[in-house]
């Protein structure tokens, strides 16, 4: 630390010793206009934002034309949201000059949806002959504006701008990383997190934050090294952990994944999130008795609540119908609007052949969880089994916009477009397949698995499968 930095510090403590202590003793209370601003960075650094307000709200009954205090007067609306309030106080305010009272404005303004404005605001503020140090504060804060009001593309372009004048500063390449995770360019993201853990090859948070990019990227064994360095710099850590074990699920290790959960499980015994994956896990290796076992932990540690509609999935998972029935007709009124029971109810009638019955039961699970993949998986397959594949497309469409690589979702939609015998649609849908996928679909189609078709190009592959579509419609109008 310098002299001065020290002398600062000094400086600052001093201030506020005398402060409340004129508050305790009830005594008035003066300071010059830069100490009572000085006094409000000093509580908003704490997070004790009241008593800044309080602090700014004296200075101003004492200095009322104060610049300073007034910009911090606005900061609290904005920070408080009160956009509009803020934007008037803005005008009110002496200096349009000053790049930190521009900020403000341009920030009201965005907040406000007047994004013209704020962006002649810009263009006027980056056309004058502004010191190196007031742009590179200016485009900065800016990048940081535009990524909080969602504007990504724009946020991305001003903070790569600001890293051409100090490739250095951490919460450039945090927000450039945020940006770019937002925007779905996983790639560049965690180009800009490696370079944060190139600054700081200790950081826990980098280490998180780069496994969840790669385990989003769907680069699992880069995500998993990932959260073993973060658990080397804290090793109980259950939320990397937990990430680690989901990675290690995505890349088809479920023993490994499961035995992850269960340290979980051991250091934090109450995070009731940790049971349901655990029995995620124990399910994708039909280890059903195991399932049940971690269903006894539950109930023993959390109570009955819930604990029926799992043991009735388990008996139906192992093909025990009855069993299942059972269980489901003794969950309590009070567990019957939840997102679990829906689901159990629309396995159960989807089993026993209620079709009706179960596509009810998954139209009421998606109300209480819209866009759930799962959900709209079953209601596409509910509305196959009914032959109304209309119904099926525009569900598997829906699920591939949500996730276009959810298992077999493509092939199905493939298939029942195939059903259905429409051209346009047929090939939309065609349009997404690889030449070696194109192949394999064409081999089951064709009713001969045997086949060689890898001489085909595409071309040649997609009018083979659009005869056979054809034969299919002309099939069905022989038929009927």
């Amino acid at each position: 630390m310098t002299r001065e930095m020290e002398e600062e510090l000094d400086d600052i403590s001093s201030l506020v010793e005398k402060y409340e202590q004129m508050l305790a003793f009830g005594r008035k209370i003066y300071f010059d206009a830069d100490e009572f601003a000085a006094l409000a960075d000093h509580y908003n650094s704490l997070g004790e934002n009241e008593q800044a307000q309080e602090v700014i709200d004296e200075g101003l009954r004492m200095h009322p034309a104060s610049p300073d205090l007034m910009v911090l007067k606005a900061k609290t609306m904005v920070y408080a949201e009160k956009y509009e309030e803020a934007f008037s106080y803005l005008n009110n305010i002496p200096g349009d000059g000053d790049v930190e009272l521009v900020l403000l404005r341009i920030e009201t303004l965005l907040h406000l949806e007047k994004k013209e404005e704020a962006n002649i605001l810009i263009n006027e503020t980056i056309s004058r002959e502004l010191s190196i140090d007031d742009l590179y504060v200016f485009i900065t804060e800016v990048g940081y504006i535009l990524n909080d009001v969602e504007s990504y593309d724009r946020a991305i372009s001003y903070l790569e701008e600001s890293l051409k004048i100090d490739d250095s500063n951490p919460d450039v390449l945090i927000d450039l990383a945020y940006a770019n995770e937002m925007k779905g360019d996983f790639g560049r993201a965690i180009e800009y997190n490696n370079r944060l853990l190139d600054l700081d090859p200790y950081s826990f948070e980098g280490w998180v934050n780069i496994g969840k990019l790669y385990s989003m990227n769907k680069q699992y064994d880069k995500a998993i090294d990932a959260f073993d360095f973060a658990l080397t710099i804290n090793e109980n850590d259950v939320s990397a952990l937990k990430m680690k074990a989901l990675s290690l699920y995505l890349n088809d290790n479920a023993p490994e994944a499961i035995h992850v959960f269960e340290e979980c499980i051991r250091i934090s015994p109450d995070d009731e999130s940790l049971y349901d994956s655990l029995l995620e896990g124990y399910e994708a290796l039909e280890q059903y008795d195991q399932m049940s076992r971690v269903i006894d932990i539950r109930e023993k540690r959390f109570g009955p609540k819930g604990i029926a509609t799992r043991r009735a999935f388990v008996e139906l998972l192992k093909g025990n119908v009855a069993a299942a029935r059972e269980l489901y007709a003794k969950i309590p009124d009070g567990e019957k609007e939840s997102l679990d029971y829906y689901m159990l109810e629309g396995e159960l009638m989807f089993t026993e052949g209620n079709l009706r019955a179960a596509e009810a039961a998954y139209i009421k699970a998606a109300l209480v969880s819209e866009n759930n993949e799962d959900i709209i998986d079953r209601l596409a397959n509910v509305s196959v089994a009914q032959e109304k594949y209309e119904q099926a497309a525009g569900y598997l469409e829906q699920l591939l916009k949500l996730d276009p690589d959810f298992p077999t979702a493509k092939s199905r939609l493939a298939f029942i477009r195939f059903e259905i015998g429409n051209k346009e649609p047929f090939d939309e849908i065609m349009e997404q397949f690889s030449d070696d996928e194109l192949r394999a679909l064409l081999n089951i189609i064709s009713g001969n698995e045997d086949a060689d078709f890898s001489n085909y190009d595409r071309r040649k592959l997609l009018i083979r499968l659009n005869e056979a579509r054809e034969n299919r419609v002309l099939f069905k109008n022989i038929k009927y």
